[in-house]
């Protein structure tokens, strides 16, 4: 049965396959869903848990893009899982320019791993300047859209 209002991401069925490019535009969508909650005034509530995990998401599939196109198979990618100091020290092992900063995705990153961005504890937390990991990031992705363009 066909929903009324359903709607399709893509125009062609594929092959279900995960590639550099798949890893890096969906590292875009969640930056960019990341900047809108970040310009956004909150209302009701307090999201900016969500927007850490957004930009965290975000690093983790533009580290995971670059090491795809630097030889790692989807199947590694997920074994590392959400890992953004293994992330980073891969990618830097891979050459990645040396002018990407990863201090504040490093701050970030054993909360994020640890899912305590995705499920909420009562329990102190330490966060980079959302603004600083922001930057990060979006040069991050900038280093390494040249990388799998070319």
């Amino acid at each position: 049965m066909a929903m009324d209002n359903a709607s399709e991401i893509f125009e062609v069925e594929g092959n279900g396959s995960e590639n550099d490019c798949t890893l890096f535009s969906l590292s875009d969508e969640y930056f960019e869903a990341a900047r809108v909650l970040q310009e956004t005034p909150p209302v009701r509530v307090n999201y900016a848990l969500v927007t850490y995990y957004l930009l965290g998401h975000s690093a983790e599939l533009a580290l995971k893009a670059y090491l795809y196109k630097h030889g790692l198979n989807i199947k590694d990618l997920r074994e590392i899982g959400h890992n953004l100091e293994k992330l980073v020290t891969l990618a830097k092992g891979n050459g990645l320019s040396e002018k990407v900063k990863f201090e504040h995705i490093l701050h970030l990153a054993n909360t994020y791993k640890d899912k305590n961005l995705e499920y909420r504890k009562i329990k102190k937390a330490s966060f980079p300047p959302a603004h600083l990991l922001t930057e990060e990031i979006k040069a991050l992705q900038y280093a390494v859209f040249d990388k799998i363009s070319t």
